[in-house]
């Protein structure tokens, strides 16, 4: 199964937490992110906490698409049905979830929106988990027939 995240973005609490960092203790720029940096007038410092913020987002990013291709993967061996879940990614520009099943060797791409997964992991709201369990059903009824 591939897991993977498409774009970036970096949390308030990354921020937060890379801007108290010494200049000294950032990790070194590439020479293209040193170009981009002057090509966009940032200081290499504020580029590098930037960077690094990002990336500590990205770790949690990939953990939620982990999660919830895990979720699904339950959800349709629960429904009794031979398949499997071929890729899960985040589009972070898109603010939704692309996934690609394949059940009886049929192969259905599916959307789901963030915020739903958000509602359902954050919140552990009864409605998420409808709609979730909604959109996964109205995908696998297209399958079965």
């Amino acid at each position: 199964m591939e897991i993977a995240v498409d774009g970036w973005r970096a949390s308030v609490e990354d921020w937060d937490a890379v801007r108290s960092i010494p200049i000294d203790q950032l990790p070194p720029l590439t020479e293209q992110q040193r170009q981009v940096a002057k090509k966009l007038g940032v200081p290499e410092p504020d580029y590098a906490r930037s960077a690094l913020a990002g990336e500590r987002t990205q770790v949690v990013l990939l953990q939620r698409t982990e999660r919830l291709a895990r979720l699904l993967a339950e959800r349709i061996r629960a429904a009794g049905l031979p398949g499997e879940i071929v890729r899960v990614v985040l589009r972070t520009f898109e603010g939704r979830f692309d996934v690609e099943l394949k059940v009886d060797g049929k192969r259905l791409p599916l959307r789901i929106d963030e915020d739903i997964v958000d509602d359902y992991f954050d919140r552990g709201s009864i409605e998420a988990e409808e709609r979730l369990g909604r959109i996964l059903e109205r995908a696998l009824a297209g399958l079965r027939q």
